[in-house]
């Protein structure tokens, strides 16, 4: 079938910027061509978040798996790197949620647990027969060095990357409260940031003594992004960190109780300059915990709140804002797409003749609309139409361009 017109946006394409038809096969694109009609739409390589969690199926409450990736493709997100809130240290678990989540519409790369909750070596070779892409430690977790530096030979033999989380709650303080300028006055202790430039030094080290495939994060502060720029380690930021910070916890609104805490307005300046030069990759960091344990006093309230729907949308607006619209479009599709398909080997990430189905198709609007609360303050211009992974989505979206 013929797609299009559409303006593509793929940074390392010879067609990046132009208006194109694609001819679309099951098997992918058969052909590019110059299109001379305005384009109703843009096409990118599908997005990719490296960083979701989700509850179930151990919290029944929550949100259903299925549910967090209609999410996700509603956000214009093709492959998700999903964890359990738990870990997954059980191969028998593993393997439903793989049954779960085949015929999703999502490309998920399952995130195991490398060890159980009592700390001990997880069956890793099992796991990885069950369909683990990677290894994590999950978010409310201390980092069980002793089992860390046990494990990574093994995962090194087993394969896959590991995902290291450089953050641990305080022995003390408030939780999901950082220390910052902002609230210096304001009577919270909270969790000093060289926690996590500490972590960061001693995964520095377990890389240095045993190689491997490793990313970092969610880095959150100045002295993290440039501490992993200096050793080399692949990192990631969230959405969150990029986009808000530490004077929002000042009402209490638990809605930005996160793990870890929002940080300084300094940190977040650094992010975002590390986001528009593509020296850090971006992740959701979605956690959608059951409104019952979210919508409570601060002390009492879970952390998390779901980041998939406006991952792409604000980090448009940020780079949009910092680099114009073309430069922001090119960057974003830089970031979310191309950049984690290289480091992963998540396929190409050139859209050219015989790059599989598995696109965006977003438009760039007239008009900026504000995003749902507790993102009002930001305003986008990129509106998603939906993602193609089959040529009955490309049919569908065809017709939703006309």
């Amino acid at each position: 079938m013929r797609f299009g017109p559409v303006r593509l946006i793929s940074p390392s394409s010879r067609w990046h910027q132009q208006t194109v038809f694609l001819e679309l096969e099951e098997r992918g694109v058969e052909k590019v061509y110059l299109a001379q009609e305005e384009a109703r739409a843009e096409l990118s390589p599908g997005w990719v978040d490296i960083g979701t969690w989700t509850w179930q199926p151990q919290t029944a409450p929550a949100e259903s798996i299925q549910q967090a990736l209609e999410r996700a493709k509603r956000g214009g997100i093709t492959h998700v790197f999903l964890g359990g809130w738990h870990g997954w240290h059980d191969p028998a678990l593993l393997a439903q949620i793989r049954h779960e989540t085949q015929y999703s519409g999502v490309y998920v790369h399952l995130l195991a647990a490398w060890a159980d909750e009592t700390n001990r070596i997880a069956p890793i070779e099992s796991l990885r027969a069950e369909g683990a892409f990677g290894w994590s430690l999950p978010p409310l977790r201390y980092i069980p060095w002793d089992t860390l530096d046990k494990a990574i030979p093994y995962i090194r033999y087993v394969g896959g990357p590991l995902f290291l989380l450089p953050y641990w709650e305080g022995a003390s303080g408030e939780t999901g409260v950082p220390e910052t300028p902002e609230l210096a006055l304001s009577g919270w202790k909270g969790i000093p940031p060289y926690a996590e430039t500490v972590a960061i030094h001693a995964i520095a080290a377990l890389y240095r003594r045993h190689g491997g495939r490793i990313i970092v994060g969610p880095i959150t502060t100045a002295e993290g992004a440039q501490l992993t720029q200096q050793y080399g380690i692949p990192a990631f930021t969230a959405i969150s960190y990029v986009a808000a910070h530490a004077e929002n916890l000042l009402g209490y609104d638990p809605v930005w109780k996160l793990h870890p805490p929002l940080r300084s307005s300094q940190d977040q300046q650094v992010l975002c300059s590390a986001l528009e030069h593509s020296s850090i990759l971006l992740a959701s960091w979605d956690m959608n915990p059951p409104p019952e344990e979210k919508l409570l006093e601060w002390s009492a309230a879970s952390v998390g709140h779901p980041t998939l729907g406006i991952l792409a949308p604000i980090a448009a607006s940020l780079l949009q804002r910092a680099l114009g619209e073309q430069q922001g479009l090119s960057s974003l599709v830089k970031v979310l797409a191309e950049l984690p398909r290289h480091l992963f080997g998540l396929g190409p990430s050139t859209v050219q003749e015989g790059y599989p189905l598995d696109f965006t198709v977003f438009r760039v609007t007239q008009r900026q609309k504000a995003l749902p609360a507790p993102w009002s303050s930001y305003r986008t211009d990129l509106e998603v139409l939906g993602t193609i992974r089959c040529l009955a989505d490309a049919y569908n979206l065809q017709n939703q361009m006309l």
